[in-house]
């Protein structure tokens, strides 16, 4: 975390928070108003209102350069505010604010991951914005911003500011050395003025902007700052001069012999257009009425409040996460006391009694802490809107993002996670999917506008997000020529189904794209998609038609601390398997098995054959149950594909809280070898976690 000026330490996570919801409220603002190529007058108060808000808090935490950035868009829109008939052909507009709004993410970003963070200089951005606003003011045509030079303050100043009255005092400050943000001082120094002059219209200053423009910051640097004033008692403000602070010097400065100098200094460089405006607009801001506010019409203000109050607060990550931990050793200091052995064979019924009414409320405890941790999709999927927009303007594809089901709620920690894989796909359904013309689309029957649509829906436990295309689809000829080349077959080409051909485009190092693109060719993302998602527990299948298109359905868990589980025993060893992905458990007959020379032992079920793996083989763990009818059999399905899994027996269901495995054992690669974590059981006892997902891939 960047470190931040005295005092404002427990400040800087809610200025993140906060700004960077904002952000992201106006990249939906200006994804929606550029779609329906409308700006409403609410549309434009609601952005003016955030970069003014952007602004202040900038202001308050020290972030000098994010203030002037947010500054320049807010000059932007206040100018659009008072003449919104200038949002007419202004798409310029668009393309700087998402320049604006990508580079304020990029530096809170570097605030909350850098411990050694330095403020960025925005000076070219802050340029490009006043050229905006002079383009909106009409002071220059888009061929004139491309060649005007950057603007920014003189780096010279006259010695006397224009309109000031013969009778009127100059005075050239000088701050210290090194005391930095000069224009903030001189800002200040000009407010302890203004309360011992007669009228403070009659104070004036250069440079003019320096609230405005940091820049006006090395031109005090180098020329000092000039004040000039009428006061009834000169020597007064004199010595509120003098004694502000970090002044180091100050200078009386002659009005009428300052007139030769004037003729020799260069010509003061014009404030920035929107400066013009921003001066007026702090006063406008409030703009008070001239007559008394309507109050709401009572039905109006009963429908906001949804027939009652409700009272919403910010709660640290970091807090609900201890909380959910304590929650968690609740549920299994529990279940240590309701299974103490030492209470095996009593007849305890007022005992029961209370563990059941115990049971109800741990239950209870934990559906309400799993429901605090419980945030929508809406964040990461409106994202994808400014993914799929900035896709469409560099590679020129007609294409629409429809979102459906962004309500649906997973765990905080899942959804920290999905932004990236989010990313990808959409980014491939864009690219690779959707048409590269739309003539190419229409000779094949389609719209001309290509859709990519982006779902999600909860079911039994998990949810299941989709993000599908109605492009050209997976050429599976191609793909399997270009595992081929690239060595990646296991098998000969004429034994792979259309489904595992099309599932290569996930193996690492293969892309589809003999070309590389921004976006695509370099043979990296979708194989980092799936190993993210199995690492939140999650999976990836791939369906695809050729010329219909193409569908990633991910499956991910509601939660990844607490889960379900079947108890199994295999030798002297406890395993908790996931029961989502359990279809069902049985004992089988010696004459069921098949013995493939390549795949080994088979099983049978329903027509389709299932390979079998024995745990206490596959873990080195000695066990007395080797014959196949003397043990039970599950079988268990992911991401399409499926295997049965021998152990000893089957103890039962049991809900578990998943620990990690610890730091020193992960030079043994136990993830790889198909454990996911362990969880602590009630008699005391470790139960190891099956990654069902790995198990599947080693067979």
């Amino acid at each position: 975390m960047a470190k931040v000026e005295p005092g404002m330490e427990a400040m800087i996570d809610t200025y993140i928070f906060e700004t960077t919801t904002l952000l992201e409220q106006l990249d939906e603002i200006l994804l929606r108003t550029e779609k329906a190529n409308e700006f409403t007058e609410e549309d434009i108060n609601e952005i003016f209102r955030i970069m003014h808000t952007v602004k202040g808090s900038s202001a308050m935490m020290g972030f000098e350069n994010l203030q002037m950035l947010a500054h320049k868009g807010e000059d932007m829109f206040f100018i659009i505010r008072e003449a919104p008939e200038k949002m007419t052909d202004v798409g310029f507009v668009y393309d700087l604010v998402f320049q604006m709004s990508d580079l304020f993410k990029a530096e809170i970003d570097m605030i909350q991951n850098d411990d050694d963070y330095e403020p960025t200089d925005f000076s070219e951005m802050i340029a490009k914005l006043e050229k905006g606003a002079k383009m909106l003011k009409g002071e220059l045509d888009e061929t004139e911003a491309a060649a005007a030079p950057a603007a920014g303050a003189s780096t010279a100043a006259p010695a006397v500011p224009e309109g000031v009255d013969a009778d009127c005092t100059t005075v050239r400050v000088f701050f210290e050395d090194g005391c930095k943000m000069e224009n903030i001082r001189a800002f200040m120094l000009i407010n302890n003025v203004k309360e011992l002059v007669d009228d403070v219209e009659i104070v004036k200053y250069i440079p003019e902007d320096i609230e405005s423009n940091q820049d006006s910051a090395n031109v005090i640097i180098d020329n000092g700052f000039i004040i000039s004033f009428k006061a009834p008692d000169v020597k007064a403000v004199l010595s509120a001069i003098e004694g502000s602070l970090n002044v180091q010097s100050y200078e009386v400065i002659d009005s009428n012999a300052a007139e030769p100098e004037e003729e020799k200094a260069p010509e003061p460089a014009p404030a920035p257009a929107a400066q013009a405006e921003a001066a007026p607009a702090a006063q406008a801001a409030p703009k008070p009425a001239p007559k008394p506010a309507e109050k709401p019409k009572p039905e109006a203000a009963k429908s906001s409040s949804g027939g009652g109050k409700q009272s919403l607060i910010s709660v640290n990550l970091q807090k609900l996460d201890q909380l959910h931990d304590i929650v968690g050793e609740i549920i299994t200091t529990e279940s240590m006391v309701i299974s103490n052995p030492e209470l095996e064979g009593l007849r305890l019924e007022s005992f029961t009694k209370s563990a059941r009414e115990l049971r109800k409320l741990t239950d209870e405890l934990q559906d309400t802490v799993m429901s605090i941790r419980m945030v929508p999709l809406t964040g990461p999927f409106q994202k994808m809107n400014r993914i799929v927009r900035d896709m469409k303007v560099k590679l020129g594809k007609d294409v629409e993002l429809v979102i459906e089901g962004d309500t649906t709620e997973v765990d905080k920690s899942i959804v920290d996670n999905l932004n990236d894989p989010l990313m990808h796909l959409v980014r491939n359904a864009v690219d690779h999917g959707i048409e590269d013309t739309t003539e190419e689309r229409v000779a094949r029957g389609k719209p001309a506008k290509g859709t990519v649509k982006l779902s999600a829906m909860s079911s039994s436990g998990e949810v299941v997000i989709t993000i599908s295309d109605d492009g050209q689809g997976i050429d599976t000829d191609k793909v399997i020529q270009k595992a081929e080349r690239n060595g990646l077959l296991t098998k000969p080409v004429s034994e792979y189904s259309e489904r595992e051909i099309q599932n290569m485009i996930l193996l690492p190092g293969f892309s589809t794209n003999d070309v590389v693109t921004e976006y695509s060719g370099r043979g990296v993302g979708m194989d980092v998609v799936k190993s993210n998602l199995s690492k939140m527990g999650g999976s990836l299948t791939v369906e695809s038609k050729k010329g219909e298109g193409t569908s990633f359905i991910i499956k991910i868990p509601l939660t990844l601390a607490i889960v379900d589980g079947m108890e199994i025993m295999v030798g002297d060893a406890e395993f908790t398997v996931p029961i989502s992905v359990i279809k069902e458990s049985f004992i089988v007959k010696r004459d069921q098995i098949l013995n493939d020379t390549r795949r080994g032992e088979m099983i049978m079920i329903r027509g389709v054959c299932y390979p079998m793996l024995r745990l206490n083989e596959k873990f080195g763990l000695p066990s007395d149950v080797n014959d196949i009818e003397d043990g039970i059999v599950l079988l268990i399905e992911s991401e399409n594909r499926g295997i049965c899994l021998f152990a000893d027996k089957l103890i039962g269901e049991q809900q578990v809280v998943v620990k990690p495995f610890p730091k020193y054992l992960s030079q043994y690669d136990i993830k790889g070898q198909g454990l996911s974590g362990c969880t602590i059981m009630g008699d005391g006892s470790i139960s190891l976690i099956i990654d069902v997902n790995t198990l599947i891939g080693t067979r």
